[in-house]
């Protein structure tokens, strides 16, 4: 089993249709949400596979210099198989 660790960005929550859409996926297990983070669930993942999953976030508090986010995936059983990625709002820095 492998599972994608979503942290969230500061003053952002998840959409809630999106994890719906997720939830419906052939290839999605289950998905949780634990404090600051969704934790999307595969049987598998292969290393030549390309996925892509699609979760929408909302805005719910404006953040001043918003941080970089990390995406964790890594193998349930053997969890020093990983891999990180950071992610950022496309709107981060923008000025309006």
């Amino acid at each position: 089993m492998v599972i994608l660790d979503i942290k969230l960005l500061s003053g952002y929550s998840e959409d809630q249709s999106s994890l719906q859409q997720l939830e419906n996926n052939n290839s999605v297990k289950r998905v949780d949400l634990e404090e600051g983070h969704v934790l999307i669930y595969l049987d598998e993942l292969k290393k030549k596979d390309l996925k892509t999953f699609s979760l929408t976030l909302e805005e719910e508090e404006s953040v001043r210099d918003l941080k970089p986010a990390a995406i964790k995936v890594y193998d349930y059983y053997q969890t020093s198989d990983e891999a990180v990625s950071d992610y950022t709002s496309p709107c981060a820095g923008v000025k309006g």
